[in-house]
């Protein structure tokens, strides 16, 4: 029961940044503007694939 509460916790605080990301974007950078800013280094995009696919091998095989 907790873990699904953490969960909960954590993407509610997600969408609530997206949300200030979007009414005051001088606050928190909105989304689309974080992600264009990481994926335009090439060992960036490469370490998110990585992460994903540990994330993805860890998480989903088990």
């Amino acid at each position: 029961m907790i873990p699904i509460l953490e969960y909960s916790i954590v993407i509610c605080l997600g969408f609530v940044a997206w949300i200030v990301g979007r009414l005051r974007p001088q606050v928190i950078a909105p989304l689309g503007d974080l992600i264009s800013r990481l994926m335009h280094h090439r060992n960036t995009r490469i370490a998110l694939m990585v992460i994903w696919w540990w994330l993805g091998w860890h998480f989903f095989t088990e």
